[in-house]
């Protein structure tokens, strides 16, 4: 019996090092060293190469971008989409980002979060999937389990809590309807930024 606890107690202590180490090199330093590099193919292969997220190589991360650390899924990035300086990505609960997306500076986008009347600050976890051609602005929040529509756009400041229709416009708190984007969109985000 004590042989058992002694085996169990050292496979908890070595994965407990294991995990201890996974975080390092996924939180700290992918989010305090290498979102600083001023060169955007180093961070992408950092992204793509050692996190093992899905990112396009035509898709394109600025600096200082957050990124949570997720154990059980990856980040999908499409084909030239990009994400802007200072945004935060939530990964844990399963992120999707369709082909030219273009997220604003400062947006958020999670995965996860606390029910709010739960008596135990219960935490829950649903996907975020946000459709080819979305425009998300500045300081725009997407919240957990939202699906976003193609060529949609998310107004600066909005905070989506529910899904939204393809080709719409959606702003305010919550985000509602305000109007409705052309359907005939043929552009490609090709832009980068060589420092950036």
């Amino acid at each position: 019996m004590k042989k058992w606890i002694l085996k169990v107690k050292r496979y908890r202590f070595i994965r407990g090092i294991l995990l201890f180490i996974y975080m390092f090199f996924y939180e700290y330093v992918s989010n305090h060293i290498i979102t600083k590099i001023p060169c955007e193919r180093l961070r992408f292969f950092y992204y793509r190469y050692v996190l093992r997220h899905k990112i396009d190589k035509t898709a394109y991360i600025y600096m200082n971008v957050y990124i949570y650390p997720a154990i059980y899924h990856s980040l999908q990035i499409g084909k030239n989409s990009a994400v802007n300086r200072s945004c935060i990505l939530d990964g844990r609960g399963g992120l999707v980002i369709g082909n030219n997306v273009n997220i604003s500076a400062e947006a958020a986008i999670y995965t996860e979060g606390h029910r709010i009347n739960s008596p135990d600050f219960e935490h829950y976890s649903k996907p975020v999937v946000i459709s080819d051609r979305v425009w998300i602005g500045t300081r725009a929040m997407i919240m957990p389990g939202v699906m976003i529509g193609e060529g949609a756009v998310i107004m600066p400041g909005a905070v989506v809590v529910k899904d939204v229709a393809p080709f719409s416009i959606v702003g305010g708190v919550p985000a509602t309807t305000i109007g409705e984007r052309s359907t005939d969109l043929t552009y490609d985000l090709t832009y980068r930024a060589m420092f950036l």
